[in-house]
């Protein structure tokens, strides 16, 4: 099986390549995961008009894996840019690490956190979860305190401040991180600083680690994406110049 994760920027070795590092450790014995960059785009997205500019390149990427032969791609960023037009000109799956994120928490928990990079995205994270159907499970939005291109090791235990407090202040009963691709497992490190906290299990979710064995899953049972909620584009359309 072979799934290809999308990382909606342009290349570099600080995010492309601890990401592709950080998902193959992620997958099991049997997948293969390639991780390619945007030819067009930024070099992180941090507000909605980074992932706007994304959403074309993106969906060139998908339609590049299925002609590649791949089983299936995720998108390797919380706003999920590109993930409806990319799934209406690929019949395979296409899995948004956001939505697959969101709706497991809703899965494992009734009220949830979300951590973001900087307060700036909080807006942006808010309109992603309503607009998934998750508004009412939304605790919180707390912030990491660093860039996109910042976040790493250092700032674990400010993150773990946090989420001790959007549990007790704001009655939060998982976390999602809004921002991965750091190159190592930071849920796993955080889940297990709230255990030590708390006394008792606490989920933290990785979108990554999620959208890779949610699109595994969706390959091993022959699923994919409904035609009827996501028909095929017209093709005789001079404006797809990408395609």
């Amino acid at each position: 099986m072979h799934i290809r994760v999308i990382v909606p920027v342009l290349d570099s070795e600080e995010l492309v390549g601890k990401a592709e590092k950080e998902y193959r450790s992620f997958a099991d014995e049997g997948v293969t995961v390639s991780a390619v960059p945007l030819k067009r785009g930024t070099c992180s997205i941090e507000c909605g008009f980074d992932s706007s500019l994304a959403a074309p390149d993106v969906i060139r990427c998908a339609r590049e894996a299925e002609a590649d032969g791949v089983d299936a791609c995720t998108i390797a960023c919380f706003t999920d840019p590109g993930l409806l037009g990319a799934r209406e000109l690929v019949s395979i799956p296409v899995v948004g690490e956001g939505e697959a994120a969101l709706h497991m928490a809703a899965m494992l928990s009734t009220r949830f956190s979300v951590v973001i990079t900087e307060r700036s995205f909080f807006s942006t994270i808010r309109r992603t979860v309503s607009h998934y159907g998750l508004a009412g499970n939304l605790a919180s939005v707390r912030e990491a305190g660093a860039s996109v291109m910042d976040l790493n090791e250092s700032h674990i235990g400010h993150i773990v401040d946090e989420c001790i407090d959007t549990v007790k202040r704001d009655d939060a009963e998982a976390i999602v991180m809004g921002c991965t691709g750091t190159g190592f497992d930071m849920a796993l490190e955080i889940e297990t600083a709230l255990k030590a906290h708390f006394g008792c299990y606490i989920p933290v979710i990785d979108p990554g680690k999620v959208a890779l064995h949610m699109a595994r899953a969706m390959v091993a049972t022959n699923l994919s994406h409904s035609k009827v909620a996501y028909p095929k584009p017209a093709f005789s359309r001079q404006e797809y110049g990408f395609a």
